[in-house]
């Protein structure tokens, strides 16, 4: 093989792996999740509050479930919406239980 051909080889092989880290940052994790993270990733409207909506977005059948519940509880106020203060509060209260 020449060495032109090596050294595209091991860029492309370099790039994939790195688009790969970028893709999947939190894959292999162990753990809660980052809730900052998470409210950003959740927040599609980026008004600094989940709606029902936006919180059940992405989740699979067995959490869609519970959603509602755990939604209310989350909202702190009742006013419909969840803060990332909300958000951070139930999470902490969530891994105490």
């Amino acid at each position: 093989m020449s060495r032109s051909r090596r050294a595209s080889l091991l860029a492309v092989c370099f790039a994939l792996i790195a688009s790969a880290a970028v893709a999947a940052p939190d894959a292999g994790r162990k753990g809660p999740p980052d809730p900052e993270k998470l409210f950003a990733r959740k927040d599609a409207d980026k008004n600094g509050r989940l709606t029902l909506d936006e919180f059940k977005a992405g989740m699979k059948d067995e959490a869609l479930g519970k959603a509602e519940t755990r939604f209310r509880k989350l909202d702190g106020n009742g006013d419909g919406g969840v803060t990332i203060e909300e958000l951070k509060s139930g999470m902490k209260q969530r891994r105490k239980s």
